[in-house]
């Protein structure tokens, strides 16, 4: 049976680096369908490699709920587009793959703010392949701390996590550490045979296999690795400086609520353990949330109101 329109429908999309999320909206912001996909955060000179991932997964989440592309309007959270630049040629690739009639291209931490703390004060901290930290003030200006790419600081994300734990694997074969599991659970997974191995395999490596190392260190530190620990440990005090910097805009305030997203911080991961253990220590005003954000969601209602 071929999909019913439904005319006219809302599209919300979070456009991360190593994740795409889709939801289709109702105009009275009801979601009718979602759908998940590859990484699509927009890179210089990439919006039309951005686009093609943003519609094959908008298309998914559109057949699911029955309806037909393009749609009325689309908002995208995407990480990389927070700039006008970027911003601009990101919509105009997803107009121009149909997906929908008018796209609006915001930065992902505004819309993850939105999907944490509706249009309310608070720190959102993400940590994915990269890390960045947002704030919205009590008085609705919007801030930021870290996000500037593995090659100036995303200390705490993925890179980061899986460039220390490959470190850490040089210093055990050393000697200058504690032996570790880390070095047979990183060539298991890469399927090598050995340190030697896996040397060769970093040299070559590009920034978003090195990331997908980090949630074989989480393991590693979940099974009580003390060297995996050691490194997550110190990921989550980089992740709070983040938080730290951004607490100056919150003087006045005796609570904080603080959000994390991105998929290094499930609420089961050793780094949200760490990083709550840490954050009680160097921020106590903060109020951690435990509720699972939908930033694809919050979008998708932006657009259903927006129109």
């Amino acid at each position: 049976m071929s999909p019913v329109p439904v005319n006219p429908s809302f599209l919300g999309v979070d456009s991360g680096g190593s994740h795409t999320a889709v939801a289709v909206a109702a105009p009275d912001g009801t979601i009718l369908g979602r759908a998940e996909g590859p990484g699509s955060a927009m890179r210089p000179g990439g919006a039309g490699t951005s686009a093609a991932v943003i519609g094959e997964v908008a298309r998914k989440a559109a057949s699911g709920a029955g309806i037909t592309l393009p749609c009325a309007r689309a908002v995208i959270g995407a990480a990389g587009a927070g700039r006008e630049p970027e911003a601009r040629e990101l919509a105009a690739a997803v107009r121009a793959d149909g997906v929908a009639d008018q796209v609006v291209v915001l930065g992902d931490g505004e819309v993850a703010l939105e999907a944490a703390f509706g249009s309310g004060p608070g720190i959102l901290l993400n940590a994915g392949t990269g890390s960045i930290a947002y704030a919205r003030d009590p008085r609705g200006r919007l801030h930021r701390a870290g996000g500037y790419g593995w090659q100036m600081g995303d200390e705490g994300g993925g890179y980061w996590l899986g460039r220390q734990g490959l470190m850490a694997v040089g210093h055990a074969h050393d000697g200058r550490v504690k032996p570790s599991t880390l070095s047979g659970r990183l060539t298991a997974a890469l399927g090598l045979e050995g340190f030697d191995d896996l040397v060769r395999w970093a040299t070559m490596a590009t920034p978003a296999q090195i990331a997908s190392l980090a949630p074989h260190l989480l393991d590693a530190a979940n099974a009580g690795d003390s060297l995996a620990r050691a490194v997550v440990r110190d990921a989550a005090q980089d992740l709070v400086d983040l938080t730290v910097a951004l607490a100056r805009h919150f003087s006045q305030a005796r609570e904080v609520r603080v959000a994390t997203t991105g998929g290094l911080l499930r609420r089961e991961s050793a780094l949200a353990a760490a990083l709550r253990v840490e954050l009680k220590s160097r921020f106590p005003q903060g109020r951690l949330a435990t509720e699972p954000l939908d930033p694809a969601g919050a979008a998708a209602a932006r657009a259903a109101r927006s129109a």
